[in-house]
């Protein structure tokens, strides 16, 4: 098959790291792939390192331009099945459809999970001029179900890890490589830094509890770095708090925590930090926010909380740290989970089935 994914900007987050991974799962099964996207967008240059076909074309706004530069570029050429990840991409793509006499399939993948507009137009785009929609996590297939799309054109899939790189390490060999205290108590957090990753509300919940050998590392980068170093001040909390920054080697990183945290309210599907940390075999601590409780189970593969609960997050944090059998217990859960639900492979399978189905269906 060509699989061509469209993308009209999809920031720095988990949404271009998805498209490349799969991407390059779907070149080495034998397919064709081009990535069509704006210069502008940060998956040009992140595709382009990683060896992808990509193709520059303006494709974040809606208009007639934009829409006869897609046009001509798909009679051109000879494709399968589109992929977009965006709305603006979407429509162009399904605008352009109807003007071809025997246009690819459209398959629409959703990272977010905010829900779609319930009008006319939204249920024609994802029930009509989709062959089929992909969200990232099950709640986010209900919410189109809401505004009138059948169940049975979605399919969830995971953003899978790849875990030949997120593995299981040693605890002592990763602490030393990350400059981490070998006797502390480390909590760990692995996320672009924006507002809605929770960051603020996790540090709360840290100054809640009196005990300075429970440290935390936070590793990633983003725009609310500042905000988050002066909140550390106003806390008291520079003695246990490492800013890791932007690291090219988060794999490294997970050995060396105690527990792993993900306390988002973001807009999403299952955050790649908490399949990352489960492949890791950590105990793992999240919120409820998105598709996340399809991998954390409350109590089986993790500990799951209420979103932007200071209280609750110090809560589940000491119930691990007092409780070593069950931090290991549920280390092991998820890692079993993972590896039989999460992993690239299955994204790869999964999704090729998706494509597959559309391009039969649609006879060509």
């Amino acid at each position: 098959m060509h699989i061509v994914h469209t993308e009209a900007d999809g920031g720095k987050g988990g949404q271009p790291l998805r498209i490349i991974n799969e991407s390059l799962g779907m070149l080495q099964r034998g397919h064709t792939v081009t990535i069509l996207c704006p210069e502008e967008a940060p998956l040009n240059t992140l595709a382009r390192e990683a060896g992808l076909t990509v193709v520059n074309l303006p494709l974040r706004r809606k208009n007639l331009s934009n829409l006869l530069q897609l046009r001509r570029w798909l009679v051109s050429h000879d494709v399968d099945v589109v992929n977009s990840h965006n709305s603006a991409d979407t429509w162009l793509v399904a605008l352009a459809a109807l003007t071809l006499k025997n246009p690819p399939p459209l398959v629409r993948t959703r990272h977010a999970s905010g829900k779609p507009r319930n009008n006319r137009t939204t249920r024609w785009l994802f029930a009509k001029a989709c062959a089929h929609v992909v969200t990232t996590g099950e709640a986010l297939r209900h919410q189109l179900v809401e505004i009138g799309v059948p169940l049975d054109h979605s399919t969830s899939v995971p953003s899978g890890v790849d875990t030949a790189r997120f593995k299981p390490g040693d605890k002592q060999a990763a602490r030393a490589h990350c400059g981490l205290s070998q006797h502390d108590f480390w909590l760990g957090v692995v996320s672009h830094l924006r507002p809605n990753k929770g960051h603020s509300v996790l540090l709360k919940a840290l100054a809640a509890i009196d005990k300075p050998q429970i440290k935390l590392a936070i590793v990633g980068e983003g725009p609310h770095r500042a905000t988050l170093e002066q909140e550390i001040l106003t806390l008291g909390l520079q003695d246990r708090v490492v800013m890791a920054g932007h690291r090219s080697d988060p794999q490294a990183w997970f050995p060396a925590f105690d527990i792993a945290l993900s306390p988002s309210h973001d807009m999403e599907g299952v955050p790649q930090g908490v399949l990352q940390s489960l492949a890791s075999r950590i105990a793992t601590i999240a919120t409820d926010a998105g598709g996340t409780g399809d991998a954390v189970i409350d109590g089986k593969t993790g500990l799951l909380v209420a979103q932007q609960d200071a209280v609750a997050l110090k809560n589940a944090i000491l119930t691990l740290w007092q409780d070593e059998a069950l931090r290991e217990r549920l280390a092991q859960q998820g890692y079993d989970y993972l590896n039989s639900h999460f992993t690239r492979e299955c994204m790869l399978r999964d999704m090729e089935r998706v494509f597959t189905r559309a391009v039969e269906q649609a006879g060509r």
